[in-house]
């Protein structure tokens, strides 16, 4: 089973065994964390010699008998004749300080190379090797050793204590279901394993256990999950320890509360009149936790250990008299109870109802026992269906998707109501469309077709949420398509529903290029006023009012409504792609990690989030982290089920190899964006093809980038992009020649529109044909400008390059011309003249500057004549300087 979730502990063992100097790393984790697991992994780190081994709890009462243990395994000549002495000492000679002193000699007389010593379970060693070692830990110098010390606990005043510590804290909830979807089964449902990581906050070895017991019988998700989870293994001693300990008071209200999720307390009291002194040993012992009037047990394996520990019969007499004590008090809690204790048709259904309440108000596991003990009762009828729809879709407003999945499944195996149907399969739908994944429009267009007259208004919904997932994919004749359909149940339809349905018309417009209805406010409430916002919002992203759009988004991430969370979400990956296209590297990257630290396990469009992590880490320099995200995301892309996002991997891999100067990974990269794009309509969509015209003209293919410029050009038509009239001025610039460059230069630089990152670009380039022209200094001064502009918009990668361009000097300092007679020519035709004389022929001349080989043949003619001369000898004798020799002019070099 591969190791999850503990990237940064390796990171810091790998530093401390790779570092220059010996050393000593402690690393403390309590029983179950994976610490075994992670010093197993130690040896894979790194290429020195590992000696491994693993502390015998039977061998500790045995003075030495560790260390002999680890001499013998490392299986060194001088280290062997210490191991011989310890086992001769048959008299107790040899005593703790003798023993240090002699392997501290040992070790600096030994001529291995470094070794990795990984000693686990070490505070279970016999006190003696546990001092030797300590001592040695503290004195490494000299001896080419690395000690790692795998420990149960951190000890203050232990054999180990003042080392540093890695201290192993449970897992992420995200890690935890990632370690048990990997573990081999036949069959497994996601819910189980989400039910285990809540259950076992983090700690590997209970997650593990417990998800393998429940496997058993739940691995086709067809049976109600059992309530409480209880698991039978490794931490079964440490639990019933602790409930030992417990006075017969307290241990009779921890098995009440074992009965529940949480209990009210005035209820118990009816049980148990002195309920408060136990209440008070529990809360000191930090068994219960209490919210207001109620109290439940914190830790779920506890509440399952106590719940197995008790009889049946001492579980349901506790039940009946919990039920008749919250008669009057607690009326969820009575009819949970009745559950196990009264055979109620009306049971199921009831909690069922009460389960509702819990979702409102927010109380999500507490609901999904209700729930699973429902089904367990009574799975199958149509009543179950109907009230597991409304389940569903109440989870799934609140981005309970894994929960919401699982009921919509149970009632499409009950139901066979048309109308039923519609919701459920609309709602898988709909997950699907929030976690970005690829739905065809033909089924959801289908399933309108054969059950939308069952519930027009439902119909009308869905159609007007899949517009606007359409849209965000560019597959703009998809959208259009659902809501010319949609257009059909407008009669049914609410005032909500046909406003996101015009909202989603609107984003079709914007991404189209058409932004003439973008002006109107925005007045409506609840759903539609938060649809309204969030498409608003993305509407003004694509249109560059990017000031707007961040208002728009801040306040829909502002909101704290429970059902308004997929909005708010899919506002905050918005909000990223906001900044992008502003060019706020900084921003965009910031939003990036806030997403990583909120929704580590990337719930919501999944394709995009990958997407994002690509480019952060180009943006930040990291081409080498970019690569294994890029894995990960084209998983989610593919020409066919995601264009949109196959073209954005593409544009972006391919922007950044001409960054590096990876011309050939860049034209393909590019070429494979452009290709898929030509289907977007919106040149503005991509941004790639600008990239495109660069890339071609560094290799030379002047003939090609020509026409890619042409192509844009004529798709820019009637599109009011301040970032587009930037891009194709800029490509304009580079492929013309003379004066005319520097002027189309000049005139892409007049208005900086908003668009840092551009202007800096475009900064760039214009520095590199200044410096190809012979203006030396105006080139240098072009450079550090676009640097502090790069530096201004935190965009890592461009102002590294610009640092790589300073310092390997291809902006030089101005200095004084060879010959006098060169001053009657202009600068571009002195630059062209001291090519001629370093004896490259026209064909490399133009390749340099960009110009046809008839351009160069007519520049030199003028140049013999100003000059008096009539061959290539006679100019290279009189271009020729007296200086030192002078380095080769770069004109849009290769980056």
């Amino acid at each position: 089973m591969p190791l999850v979730g503990r990237n940064k502990e390796l990171d810091r063992i790998l530093s401390v065994v790779r570092g220059p100097k010996e050393a000593a790393l402690a690393i403390a984790g309590s029983r179950g964390t994976g610490k075994s697991a992670l010093l197993a992994e130690i040896p894979t780190l790194s290429d020195y010699r590992t000696v491994f081994m693993a502390a015998s709890a039977a061998e500790s009462d045995w003075p030495l008998s560790g260390l002999t243990a680890l001499l013998n395994n490392m299986d060194d000549p001088v280290l062997n004749r210490i191991a011989d002495d310890l086992l001769r000492d048959t008299a107790g000679e040899l005593n703790v300080p003798a023993v240090s002193g002699m392997l501290l000699n040992g070790l600096h007389q030994r001529s291995s190379s470094r070794t990795v010593i990984v000693i686990d379970n070490a505070d279970q060693l016999d006190h003696s090797s546990q001092e030797v070692l300590g001592f040695l830990a503290r004195r490494l110098t000299g001896t080419d050793v690395v000690l790692v010390f795998g420990l149960r606990a951190d000890l203050p005043e232990g054999p180990f204590s003042g080392l540093p510590v890695l201290q192993l804290g449970p897992l992420t909830y995200s890690d935890t279901v990632r370690v048990l979807e990997s573990i081999p089964t036949k069959r497994t449902t996601t819910a189980a394993a989400h039910a285990v990581a809540a259950a076992t906050r983090g700690n590997p070895l209970a997650a593990v256990e417990l998800y393998k017991q429940l496997m058993d019988r739940h691995a086709e998700g067809k049976y109600a999950l059992p309530v409480p989870l209880a698991s039978v293994g490794t931490f079964d001693a440490e639990y019933a320890s602790v409930v030992g300990a417990l006075t017969p008071g307290a241990r009779g209200v921890l098995d009440l509360l074992a009965l529940s999720y949480r209990s009210d307390i005035s209820t118990i009291e009816k049980i148990d009149h002195e309920v408060w002194t136990s209440v008070d040993e529990l809360l000191s012992a930090g068994l219960v936790k209490r919210t207001g009037p109620h109290l439940g047990i914190g830790d779920q394996l506890l509440r399952g250990a106590v719940f197995n520990a008790m009889t049946p019969a001492v579980r349901t007499a506790n039940h009946r008299a919990l039920a008749e004590a919250s008669n009057n008090t607690d009326p969820y809690a009575r009819r949970w109870h009745l559950s196990f204790t009264a055979l109620e048709r009306k049971t199921p259904f009831q909690l069922l109802r009460h389960a509702v309440d819990l979702i409102r108000g927010g109380e999500v596991v507490f609901a999904v026992e209700y729930i699973e003990r429902a089904l367990t009762i009574n799975p199958w009828e149509a009543e179950t269906a109907a009230r597991l729809t409304t389940l569903a879709e109440l989870l799934f407003n609140r981005g309970e998707f894994v929960y919401a999945r699982r009921y919509l499944e149970w009632a499409q195996r009950v139901t066979r109501n048309p109308a039923l149907i519609l919701r459920l399969t609309g709602l898988s739908f709909e997950i699907q469309f929030a976690q970005g994944a690829a739905v065809r429009s033909s089924m959801v267009l289908r399933l309108v077709k054969e059950f939308g007259q069952h519930d027009p208004a439902y119909a009308a919904g869905l159609l007007a949420i899949g517009a606007l997932y359409y849209a965000e994919r560019w597959e703009l004749k998809d959208a259009a398509e659902l809501l010319r359909c949609g257009s059909g149940f407008k009669g049914s339809a609410s005032a909500q529903c046909l406003a996101i349905a015009g909202r989603a018309a609107t984003l079709v417009e914007s991404i189209s290029g058409n932004t003439a209805n973008l002006a109107s406010k925005y007045e409506q409430s609840g759903t539609a006023r938060v649809a309204g916002l969030l498409v608003q919002g993305r509407a003004l992203t694509y249109a560059e009012h990017y000031e707007s759009a961040q208002e728009a988004f801040a306040m829909l991430r502002g909101s704290a409504e429970p059902g308004h969370v997929n909005w708010r979400e899919t506002a905050a990956l918005m909000a990223v792609d906001n900044e992008i296209r502003a060019g706020n590297v900084r921003a965009a990257v910031t939003l990036i990690d806030d997403l990583e630290r909120t929704e580590p396990e990337i719930k919501y469009h999944r394709g995009i989030r990958h997407y994002y992590r690509v480019w952060r880490a180009y943006a930040t320099g990291d081409a080498a982290r970019a690569q294994a995200h890029a894995v990960e995301a084209h998983r989610y892309a593919g020409a066919d089920s995601h264009p949109a996002l196959t073209a954005q991997l593409a544009a972006c891999q391919g922007h950044f190899a001409l960054l590096r100067g990876d011309l050939a990974e860049s034209v393909a990269q590019l070429s494979r964006a452009v290709e898929i794009g030509m289907g977007f309509g919106n040149p503005t969509l991509l941004r790639c093809e600008a990239d495109l015209v660069e890339v071609l003209i560094r290799l030379g293919r002047h003939h090609e980038a020509t026409q890619a410029l042409m192509r844009l050009e004529g798709r820019s038509a009637g599109l009011r992009s301040p970032w587009l009239m930037m891009a194709v001025t800029r490509s304009r610039a580079m492929l013309a020649d003379g004066e005319q460059s520097l002027q189309l230069f000049s005139q892409a630089l007049q208005g900086r529109n908003g668009h840092m990152l551009e202007h800096a670009r475009t900064l760039m380039c214009y520095a590199e044909r200044l410096h190809a022209f012979g203006k030396l200094r105006d080139a240098r001064d072009a450079l550090l400008r676009a640097k502090v502009m790069f530096d201004e918009a935190g965009a890592d990668a461009w102002t590294q390059h610009v640092d790589a361009l300073l310092l390997d000097e291809r902006v030089e300092p101005v200095r004084q011309q060879g010959n006098p007679a060169l001053l009657m020519l202009a600068d571009h035709e002195r630059s062209l003249a001291k090519m001629v004389a370093r004896g490259m022929r026209n064909k490399e001349i133009a390749a340099t500057l960009y110009v046809s080989v008839r351009t160069v043949e007519v520049r030199l003619t003028a140049i013999y004549r100003k000059l008096g001369v009539e061959s290539r000898a006679q100019l290279t004798a009189l271009a020729a300087d007296k200086g030192p020799a002078a380095r080769e002019p770069y004109v849009l070099p290769v980056l």
